[in-house]
């Protein structure tokens, strides 16, 4: 192990940590109202309001604490917070497998969203990443990411049908407290930038408003994911309305929601490869019209085969959008002020993920099942053109601009 270099040695780490502990997040998702009415004595209406509020618990625990994570992630070291925010999941994970009520269950979802262990993985490979690697790294992962998603939905469902998924709750657990001990063992603090005097100290949410741009990138990152978490909720709608002959649509829409992520795994290194070689406004603009034009076609397709197809394309433009987002704005920052930057953009996503579908649960009883598509198709396109037209400017030049 010691003839790997470190930086190689540290980003396949992360990696094994990012595709391992978001299988252990995703296994449960699609399956969550099931889950919970094992855990309650409620009727289906019941176990789906219980669902909702565990779904949304760790997006409302991560809001309040992902901006301080980053920040503690320049200003402690990233190898130190990343064990933290690892014990933290692995303790959400066991909580969460053992308790025997709704309650320790719902404590478990809070603390899962309190361990910020994407916010300071996400720093961790953005820091330890040199300027001509960075949008590499960032897509291998997406990729880990998109691996986890699309392998987690499987085995959670084969596992609540055929035996019980508090033994994978377990095992994952378990696995990713081996990962813990890899990362203990092997990964090394990547060095700290020297302060340059002639950059300003990052002042956070603060300078972050001030400055247009970023301004706009982070706007645009509330609507992707205001978008994609709206796709989540309308997508089985629009498929039992769409195709009202056709059986088992639960199955079917998981499977093309598998189908999106991985297309999203096999993408993302090629998106990030592009970020390096060129702009990443561009692609990303590409991009959120891609997912918006995906969409949109829905409406007129009457094949399943088509709306796999439509999906595949959606979830490769998608693996492009995160990514895209973090190098901007990395490059725009200096390096000392990346862990702060990925703390807060994550704080922008999540609150995109909560808009999205309160967003459907507004427009429901306005809008037919098919036609709520189209509010996904502007909050895709709105992100696209909302950064197209922006001027790349350092906090540096920004700063002496204004004095």
């Amino acid at each position: 192990m010691s003839a790997v270099p470190s930086g190689s040695r540290n980003l396949a780490l992360l990696l094994a940590c990012q595709a391992v502990t978001t299988l252990g997040l995703m296994v449960m998702v699609p399956i969550m109202p099931l889950y919970v009415a094992l855990l309650t004595d409620v009727d289906a209406i019941g176990a789906a309001r219980w669902s909702s509020l565990a779904l949304a618990a760790p997006a409302l625990s991560a809001l309040c604490v992902a901006p301080y994570a980053g920040k503690w992630c320049d200003r402690f070291g990233y190898r130190r917070m990343l064990l933290v925010s690892l014990a933290v999941f692995i303790g959400s994970m066991l909580l969460m497998a053992l308790s025997p009520s709704v309650y320790g269950f719902m404590l478990g979802r809070l603390l899962q969203g309190m361990s910020t262990l994407g916010v300071v993985l996400t720093a961790f490979i953005a820091c330890a990443s040199d300027d001509a690697s960075r949008g590499r790294s960032l897509g291998l992962q997406g990729s880990a990411v998109a691996f986890g998603a699309f392998a987690g939905p499987v085995l959670g469902g084969i596992m609540l049908d055929y035996w019980s998924l508090k033994p994978l709750l377990t095992v994952s657990a378990l696995f990713t407290g081996v990962t813990g001990g890899l990362l203990w063992c092997y990964l090394s603090e990547p060095p700290k930038p020297a302060p340059d005097p002639d950059v300003p100290p990052f002042a956070g949410l603060r300078a972050l408003l001030a400055h247009a741009d970023l301004r706009k990138w982070m706007l645009a990152a509330v609507l992707i994911q205001a978008a994609a978490f709206a796709l989540v909720n309308v997508f089985v709608l629009y498929l039992a309305a769409r195709f009202p002959a056709a059986d088992a649509i639960a199955s079917k829409a998981g499977f093309l929601h598998a189908l999106s992520w991985f297309a999203a795994m096999v993408a993302s290194p090629l998106w990030g490869h592009l970020n390096d070689c060129g702009e990443p406004r561009r692609y990303f603009t590409l991009a959120a019209i891609g997912c918006a034009l995906s969409i949109g076609l829905l409406m007129v397709v009457d094949q399943i085969w088509l709306v796999a197809l439509l999906r595949v394309i959606q979830g490769a433009c998608y693996a492009a959008l995160a990514q895209s987002i973090l190098l901007a704005c990395s490059r725009q920052l200096p390096a000392s002020a990346y862990g702060h930057m990925t703390g807060l953009s994550s704080s922008f996503m999540v609150v995109g993920q909560l808009l999205g579908p309160l967003l459907i649960m507004v427009l429901t009883p306005i809008l037919d099942p098919v036609n709520l598509v189209w509010p996904v198709v502007a909050l895709f396109l709105a992100a696209g053109l909302l950064v197209r037209n922006g001027q790349h400017a350092t906090l540096v030049s920004s700063f002496q601009k204004h004095n």
